[in-house]
């Protein structure tokens, strides 16, 4: 079986409905425990031309072992060209928290 190392991956999406649709598989198949949704402001440079957008961000909490599954998920249902994919390892966090996840997860 997989360790459980605790990570979040966040992306962003152009709406809610996407963002919702990407999270729901990710639950579907047990690679999120938890996945939030928040809306954000993005400034960023893309093509030379300068952006200013309204984005969902998904913050997605997961494991390590799962990462590749969550980045082909993601870019199959996402659509970006180049959608923000950014993985970041919990290093510590409220323990009975961190034993629900990975129950969520199958770990």
């Amino acid at each position: 079986m997989p360790q459980y190392k605790p990570v979040t991956v966040t992306t962003t999406a152009p709406n809610l409905e996407e963002a919702r649709r990407i999270g729901a598989a990710l639950l579907a198949h047990k690679l999120a425990a938890c996945v939030q949704y928040e809306t954000i402001t993005s400034q960023y440079v893309w093509q030379g031309e300068l952006h200013c957008d309204e984005e969902i961000r998904l913050t997605v909490k997961s494991s390590r072992c799962h990462y590749r599954a969550i980045e082909k998920t993601i870019l199959q249902l996402h659509s970006y060209e180049c959608p923000q994919i950014l993985m970041q390892p919990v290093s510590r966090g409220f323990a009975p928290y961190l034993r629900w996840a990975k129950a969520a997860l199958g770990l």
